[in-house]
């Protein structure tokens, strides 16, 4: 409770009023129920308004997309008053089983909304450029890329099949300050510029990271923060 205090403050101090509270849901590792989440965020929030910490907690999850994802969604934990229910593909995931799962959630009334989809190899993308101007300058520089750039990318069938469907997807803070390395930080790049991202997260693990919140100032939708402590 202590650190989850210090990570409000500093949420609030960041100019944040709501957060979107997600800690995993993983079969054998982090066994939450939604029953606890919710009772959890609600001491929490107590705890807040003790410490006149002007924060609202919005009760969530991250689901982690496996074999045991179906028996979790018997009770649903969705983003507040949405119908977002935050997923998790791992790379290890058979994408067939990815759209199966995806769009069953989606035939019971809800809305995947995947989580850093830059992180994931099941969605990566192919892209192809000709001419001299980088990505970034393609972004500002519309006019001046139709005459000396084009920039084609071609989505990966698994991706392409989520957009169909009407999945959301989450892009995290974290991605665009290079905390996942390098080649996450341009798929997170080549993802703003093509369009595919709907949201973005904090997604805070400890407040060791709170200084990529900064990054939210650069971003050109709503920042949806969420925390996973």
């Amino acid at each position: 409770m202590e650190e989850s205090i210090a990570m409000a403050r500093t949420l609030s101090a960041a100019g944040f009023t709501t957060v979107c509270c997600t800690p995993h849901l993983i079969k054998g590792a982090y066994e939450n129920s939604a029953t606890a989440i919710r009772e959890r965020t609600a001491q929490l929030q107590k705890l807040l308004s003790a410490e006149s910490i002007s924060l609202r907690l919005i009760p969530g999850a991250e689901y982690y997309l496996d074999e045991y994802l179906p028996e979790l969604l018997s009770d649903p934990l969705p983003l507040g008053d949405t119908q977002l229910l935050l997923i998790e593909i791992p790379n290890h995931t058979p994408p067939e089983f990815v759209k199966e799962t995806c769009y069953r959630i989606k035939g019971n009334g809800f809305t995947p909304l995947i989580a850093h989809p830059e992180r994931c190899t099941l969605l990566q993308t192919e892209q192809q450029e000709t001419g001299r101007q980088s990505l970034w300058g393609s972004l500002f520089n519309s006019k001046q890329n139709t005459q000396n750039s084009k920039l084609k990318t071609q989505n990966s069938e698994l991706l392409s099949y989520l957009q169909d469907i009407g999945c959301k997807f989450q892009g995290n803070l974290g991605s665009f300050a290079g905390y996942y390395g390098e080649r996450v930080r341009r798929k997170a790049e080549e993802f703003l510029a093509t369009g595919i991202y709907t949201h973005f997260g904090s997604d805070l693990h400890s407040v060791q990271q709170s200084e990529i919140l900064s990054y939210s100032q650069h971003l050109p939708l709503e920042i949806l923060p969420r925390t996973q402590g």
